[in-house]
């Protein structure tokens, strides 16, 4: 009996045992499992790899990839990887829908819900909705939940031979006492009357406080104010409309931009503070479903009766300078008095799917109120917007500092755009530190008819700035109405009659620009008021220009053939019936079948 019992005891504790071990296995089960879904929710069920919007093509037509297909997809960095691991161990909430997200999460009160604005973010910024969770943490007030923003699209573009890889990378690290600030709750008034500059400097010193955050401009009112400046990891959300207050002594005197030495309009050693702008300040967005106006019609008088206050020109209504990780999406902006948007000496800049209303004028009446103008920037992607202006749609700049004195442009793409009337898609006048690797993909000028001057690809270049433009492709462009050359590379842009002369091939005060490696491949033009031309410095020819499956449905009224050139020392133009386009002044032109 004894025996019994001892045996029934050692049995009982090996089962007790075996069920410890069983429980054990099961919580270890159970917790491996609950590790890989939140590992999928937050980085996807991709495997870690997410394909993006990819556009680009070997320009010169060779086997990589022939401009009939993207080149391949390629996977997120090892940057954004390290991002997301991070995010899981600083995220103690694993939201997999909108309701999950925001029942988790506590906002400051504003006019729209947390389900509506990652609604509006999953629209406007054409991401998955577990990306637009992602992006939407920054909102969250909830202890310990970390500002992690997912990386926005890229695109790789082969020009030249080479691979052009556009980076923007909006996601590096952000303060976590993220808050969010109504400039209403510091007096802004919306009565399109009010100066509320006050009010505005306020609310950033508020974030800037904070180490960053988000300013909000509430719908329904138009809030006047003089030049705002934005903070580091500040994101501006407009659903109202800022309004450039109608007096240009509030607009401050600052120094001109170092690569280009004078004010724009009376080249003095001064110039205005654009409306808004930000500076040596990483992580800037500006977005929203408002507008920010620059009361153009206010300033053009001054610049033209010369009647301008202390001589300072006009203010651009967006500058960008020097900062990294710009986005600009989903605000209109309207009526400049110069520039409309110049991001300047910039790294990483996304610009999508946002309107520019800039007006064109008879008689110079409203001059230079271009729509984008790209400025010694690295790594800048400009997709999806509308742009009507009255002057370049786009234009990429280096500078105008003499040859070899100001930062370069390179790595640049602009693509899937809508271009109502304006003056096309350019590269220059300012080049003094180069421009390289800009790929112009897809876009489709709509205007059907217009005035004064025009192109659709135009590469400007001024005597003396130097520098150089090379590695340059328009893709698959369209062109409605060009009131003037569709194409046009002009080596002596505004720079008198004496500048084939002076210009020469070194590196001095009157170095040329050098112009290499140009693509024109599959534009549609359907109608050109113009010839088209290509006119080179004397002293430093183009090289390698490459003209592809050019269409024009309605030639323009000049004599045949329309494309003449000057000074071009070798190229390509492929196909017989394209080359009937061109006189023999292009001689150097090698014809491909």
């Amino acid at each position: 009996m004894g025996k019994s019992s001892l045996n029934n005891g050692r049995n009982n504790t090996q089962a007790r045992k075996k069920k410890r071990i069983s429980l054990t296995c099961v919580f270890a089960l159970i917790a491996v499992t609950y590790s890989i879904f939140i590992y999928f929710v937050i980085v996807g069920f991709d495997g870690g790899k997410k394909e993006t919007v990819v556009v680009g093509f070997d320009n010169r037509g060779g086997k990589e990839n022939d401009g009939s297909a993207p080149l391949k997809l390629r996977p997120r960095n090892n940057a954004q990887d390290n991002m997301k691991a991070q995010s899981q161990q600083s995220q103690p909430i694993s939201p997999n829908t909108p309701d999950d997200f925001c029942g988790s999460c506590k906002f400051r009160d504003t006019d729209f819900s947390c389900t509506e604005r990652i609604d509006w973010v999953i629209k406007n910024k054409k991401i998955t909705m577990k990306e637009a969770i992602m992006e939407n943490l920054k909102y969250c007030l909830k202890e310990g939940v970390q500002h992690v923003e997912t990386d926005n699209s890229k695109t790789s573009s082969s020009l030249g031979g080479r691979k052009n890889n556009v980076e923007v990378a909006m996601s590096t690290s952000t303060p976590m006492n993220w808050i969010m600030v109504d400039v209403t709750e510091y007096g802004a008034i919306g009565d399109n009357n009010t100066d509320n500059t006050d009010a505005f400097h306020a609310a950033i010193e508020e974030l800037n406080k904070a180490g960053g955050g988000e300013l909000l401009v509430p719908s329904g009112g138009v809030y006047q104010t003089a030049p705002i400046t934005l903070g580091p990891h500040t994101t501006l959300t407009v659903h109202g409309t800022i309004r450039g207050v109608a007096d240009q002594h509030k607009f401050p005197a600052i120094d001109p931009l170092p690569s280009f030495g004078r004010d724009a309009d009376f080249r003095v050693k001064r110039r205005r503070q654009a409306l808004v702008s930000a500076r040596h300040a990483p992580n800037i967005t500006i977005r929203g479903d408002g507008v920010i106006d620059g009361a153009g019609w206010y300033w053009y008088p001054f610049f033209l009766n010369h009647t301008a206050a202390n001589y300072l020109g006009r203010p651009h209504i967006i500058e960008i300078e020097n900062c990294t990780g710009v986005e600009i999406t989903g605000v209109t902006l309207r009526d400049p008095a110069f520039w409309t948007l110049h991001p300047v000496y910039c790294t990483d800049v996304y610009i999508h799917h946002m309107t520019i209303d800039a007006p064109m004028c008879r008689n110079y009446r409203c001059p230079n109120t271009d729509g984008i103008d790209i400025h010694s920037c690295q790594n800048v992607l400009v997709e999806y917007n509308t742009i009507e202006c009255g002057d370049d749609h786009v234009t990429i700049l280096a500078g105008k500092l003499r040859h070899n004195r100001s930062p370069p442009t390179r790595n640049v793409t602009v693509q899937h755009n809508i271009l109502g009337r304006g003056m096309g898609l350019a590269i220059g006048s300012s080049t003094s530190g180069g421009v390289s690797d800009v790929l112009y993909y897809n876009n489709t000028m709509t205007q059907i008819s217009g005035f004064g001057q025009g192109q659709g690809a135009h590469i400007k270049m001024r005597m003396r700035y130097g520098g150089y433009v090379k590695n340059i492709s328009w893709i698959d462009n369209t062109f409605y109405y060009v009131n003037g050359p569709a194409v046009e590379i002009n080596s002596g842009y505004q720079s008198g009659s004496s500048w084939k002369r002076t210009c020469t091939n070194s590196t001095g005060d009157l170095a040329c620009t050098e112009v290499d490696n140009i693509t024109i491949k599959n534009m549609v033009v359907h109608k050109a008021r113009s010839g088209w031309h290509v006119d080179c410095f004397e002293n430093a020819p183009c090289t390698n220009l490459h003209f592809e499956n050019i269409t024009i449905l309605e030639e323009p009224k000049t004599k045949k053939p329309i494309m003449k050139c000057g000074n071009v020392a070798s190229g390509t133009v492929v196909g017989s019936d394209l080359r009937e386009m061109f006189d023999e002044s292009c001689a150097s032109l090698e014809t491909l079948p």
